[in-house]
C-alpha cells in the first residue's frame, strides 16, 4: 500500500484544477442535458449521481490521495457514475462524456501511473460498452474523439506528475545538501572561534565573568553582582564580582548549557529597581556566559586529553626503548670495570661513566612516572583557580604567565602552595587594589612573580605567629628553588620564585 501526501504547492494547484474541472463539467452536463431532454427522471438521476460523486471527491479526495486503495476506489466509482449518467442521457452522444474525463484526471494527477492507466482504459472501455448497449455506432467520430481525449489526459497528466515529482525530489535533495553545507559552515565557524579562544590569554572563567558583569551593568540597574561556577564536586566557586554584595536576597539566574547548570549570576538590585523587567537584557548575557564557560571546559578537556595521550606515548617510548638500552649499557660498564682491575685510571673513568648512566636511568624512571601522571599540573590553570577563589575578596588580579610546558607534578605542588600563600597574604594584609601574577614556565625551569600595590612589609621584621613567608621559603628549598622577596612599607611587594633543574 503506497502512501502519498499532499504537501507540495504543485499538488495543491492540481487539486484546485481538478475541483474546477469537476464542478464545471458537472454544471455544463446538467444544464445541457436539461436543455436537450427537459426535466425528466433520467436527467435528474444523472445529475444526482454525478453531484454525489463530486461532493464525495471534495470530502474524501485527500484520503484517496494518501491511501491509493481509497483513491482507486473513488476513481472506479467515478467512472461507473459517469457511464450511468451517459447511458441515461444519450449514451456516447451525451454531454457527460466531459464528466467522464474527471476520474482519469484524478488518477493521473494523484495516484500511481499503473492506476492512472487502468482508469483510462476502464473509461474508454466503458464508453464503448455504453455505445454498444444503446446500439450506437462504435467507430463514429464523436466516440473516437472522446476515447482519444481520455487517453491523452492520462498520458499527459501522468508524465507531468512524474516530472513534477522528480523536480520536487531534486529540490528536496538540494535543500538537504544546502542544510548540510550550512551545518558544516557553522561547525567550521565554531571551531575557528574555539581556536581563536584557545590562543588568547583571556580564556579563563575570571575574565569571562568580569566581562559579563561589566556588560550587564551597562543595561541592568544592579548595585552589585556575583558570578559563580559549579565545580565538578558540586561546590560553587565565585569567579567574578562587581561592587560589594549587600544585605538582602539577590536575584539569582542560572547559567545553563546543553541542559546542565554551569553556574549562577546573582544580582543585588539598586533601590527601587525591579530586575524582572530587565529579563530580556539579562537572558542574552546568560546564554553568552553558558557558551563561553562551556567552550572553556571543552577546550580544557581536549587539551588535557591530547597532552595526556602524548605524554603516555613518550613514557612508553622511554620505558620500552631508552630505559632498557641504558640498563644494558650499565651492565656492560660493570663488566668492563670488573675486567679492567689492572688499570686504576681506566677504572675511575668507567666508574664515573657508570654513575652518570645510573643517574640517567633514575632520571628516565622519574620522567616516565611524571609523564604517566594523569593530572597535568598547569601553573596557568592553578593561577586562575587561585584568582577565582579570591575574586570577591578585594584586589583586581591579572595573570600573564607564559607556560610552554607544565612543571613536574612534585614541583607544581610546591609552586601552587607558594602562589596560594603569596596571594592570600596580599589579599588579607596589603590592602592592595591590584595584584599581578606573571612569569614564564618551561618544564624544569621557570620564574613566577607575584606583585601588588599594597602597603608592603619588612621581610626581616615579621610579627610573631606569622609563618607564611617562612613556609614559602621552606617549600622553595624543598624543590631547589630560589625565593626572593622585595618589599618595603607603603611601596608594595614583589615575591619571585625561580627554579631550574641541575
Amino acid at each position: 500500500m503506497m502512501m502519498l501526501t499532499v504537501r507540495d504547492p504543485w499538488e495543491q494547484r492540481l487539486d484546485w484544477v481538478l475541483s474546477a474541472v469537476l464542478w464545471a463539467s458537472l454544471t455544463v452536463s446538467v444544464i445541457v442535458s436539461a436543455m436537450l431532454y427537459g426535466a425528466t427522471a433520467n436527467v435528474g438521476v444523472s445529475a444526482l449521481f454525478a453531484a454525489a460523486w463530486v461532493v464525495t471527491m471534495q470530502v474524501f479526495a485527500a484520503r484517496g490521495r494518501n491511501i491509493e486503495q481509497w483513491g482507486e476506489l473513488l476513481a472506479v466509482v467515478g467512472v461507473v457514475v459517469s457511464l450511468v449518467a451517459m447511458a441515461l442521457t444519450g449514451g456516447a452522444d451525451s454531454v457527460y462524456v466531459l464528466f467522464l474525463a474527471g476520474p482519469p484526471l484524478f488518477a493521473a494527477s494523484f495516484l500511481s501511473p499503473r492506476i492512472a492507466y487502468e482508469i483510462g482504459i476502464l473509461s474508454i472501455a466503458g464508453l464503448y460498452v455504453v455505445a454498444r448497449a444503446l446500439e450506437q455506432p462504435l467507430l463514429d467520430q464523436a466516440t473516437f474523439r472522446s476515447a482519444f481525449l481520455y487517453a491523452l489526459i492520462v498520458i499527459a497528466f501522468t508524465q507531468v506528475r512524474r516530472i513534477l515529482v522528480e523536480a520536487q525530489e531534486r529540490s528536496d535533495e538540494l535543500r538537504a545538501a544546502s542544510a548540510r553545507v550550512e551545518r558544516i559552515q557553522s561547525a567550521h565557524t565554531l571551531l575557528t572561534s574555539l581556536s581563536e579562544l584557545a590562543n588568547t590569554q583571556e580564556l579563563n572563567p575570571v575574565t569571562i565573568g568580569t566581562v559579563a558583569l561589566r556588560d550587564l551593568a551597562a543595561s541592568v540597574p544592579f548595585a552589585s553582582g556575583r558570578v559563580s561556577l559549579v565545580r565538578d564536586d558540586g561546590d560553587t566557586l565565585v569567579v567574578a564580582t562587581r561592587g560589594t554584595p549587600e544585605d538582602g536576597v539577590p536575584q539569582t539566574y542560572e547559567i545553563e548549557m546543553r541542559g546542565m547548570t554551569l553556574g549562577t549570576v546573582e544580582l543585588w538590585p539598586e533601590p527601587g529597581a525591579d530586575l524582572r523587567t530587565f529579563l530580556p537584557a539579562i537572558q542574552p548575557i546568560l546564554r553568552q556566559l553558558g557558551l563561553a564557560f562551556d567552550n572553556v571546559d571543552i577546550v580544557k578537556r581536549i587539551a588535557h586529553r591530547t597532552v595526556y595521550e602524548e605524554r603516555v606515548r613518550l613514557a612508553r617510548e622511554l620505558h620500552d626503548n631508552i630505559g632498557p638500552g641504558l640498563a644494558s649499557l650499565g651492565l656492560r660498564l660493570d663488566m668492563l670495570i670488573y675486567q679492567a682491575t689492572d688499570d686504576p685510571d681506566l677504572v675511575r673513568h668507567l666508574e664515573g661513566t657508570r654513575e652518570a648512566v645510573t643517574a640517567l636511568v633514575e632520571e628516565v624512571r622519574t620522567t616516565v612516572s611524571d609523564l604517566r601522571h594523569d593530572n597535568v599540573a598547569s601553573i596557568v590553570e592553578q593561577a586562575h583557580e587561585i584568582a577565582a577563589a579570591t575574586a570577591g575578596a578585594g584586589p583586581e588580579i591579572t595573570i600573564a604567565v607564559r607556560e610552554h610546558r607544565p612543571p613536574r607534578p612534585a614541583v607544581a605542588v610546591e609552586i601552587r602552595a607558594i602562589l596560594t600563600e603569596a596571594v592570600r597574604n596580599a589579599v588579607e594584609h596589603s590592602g592592595a587594589t591590584h595584584l599581578g601574577i606573571e612569569g614564564e614556565v618551561d618544564r624544569d625551569r621557570g620564574q613566577i612573580t607575584i606583585s601588588d600595590n599594597g602597603s608592603g612589609f619588612d621581610p626581616a621584621d615579621l610579627p610573631d605567629g606569622h609563618y607564611g613567608v617562612m613556609g614559602m621559603r621552606e617549600r622553595a628549598t624543598e624543590i631547589g628553588a630560589t625565593l626572593t622577596i622585595d618589599s618595603s612599607e607603603m611601596a608594595g611587594s614583589r615575591i619571585t620564585i625561580a627554579w631550574e633543574a641541575d
